[in-house]
């Protein structure tokens, strides 16, 4: 797995929360990257939680952390669906904007993910990372090891949580 920051990744306040934002270029076509984000089989070979259905309709969705048996399972919604450029899903009491766009055979993803406290920003982006290696690994049809959960620090978790903190313009805690 990579250490390398790609894309441009920036913090910002709005309103009363913090959004970090991310962007990764994926060499698969936006109807593959689209049933990667929705489909519940393909969820859990990249992401940090299991759903109890596909995403692609609104309404109340459970998700379970992967790897974390500590964290509790977390009721989320499903609250905003236009397949396949953008999904949005509340994760306990974090916002996650998934937007797609198409640029030729490859799509561009950019994760929006919506929190209140500015400390766990670079933890989010560094796990986030890892599950973008692990998504565009899956998409390319490799068998992705479980890069989430406590199986993060084995895949330079703590590395990118340094480097995003300086990006972010923020001290590792």
């Amino acid at each position: 797995m990579s250490s390398n920051v790609s894309g441009n990744p920036r913090l910002f306040r709005d309103g009363g929360d913090w959004v970090l934002v991310l962007e990764r270029m994926l060499e698969h076509p936006m109807e593959a990257v689209w049933a990667a984000l929705t489909q519940a089989e393909q969820i859990p070979r990249w992401a940090p939680f299991t759903t109890d259905r596909d995403l692609t309709t609104p309404g109340p969705v459970r998700l379970a952390h992967i790897d974390m048996p500590e964290a509790d399972e977390r009721q989320g919604d499903v609250l905003e669906v236009n397949a396949p450029g953008l999904l949005v899903l509340r994760w306990g009491a974090d916002i996650l904007r998934w937007e797609l766009s198409s640029e030729g055979d490859k799509t561009l993803l950019v994760l929006r993910h919506r929190f209140a406290d500015r400390q766990p920003a670079p933890s989010y982006a560094a796990g986030w990372h890892l599950c973008l290696d692990g998504l565009a690994g899956t998409l390319a049809g490799k068998k992705m090891p479980s890069m989430v959960g406590h199986n993060a620090v084995k895949y330079g978790w703590q590395e990118l949580y340094e480097r995003y903190a300086e990006l972010l313009g923020m001290s590792p805690s």
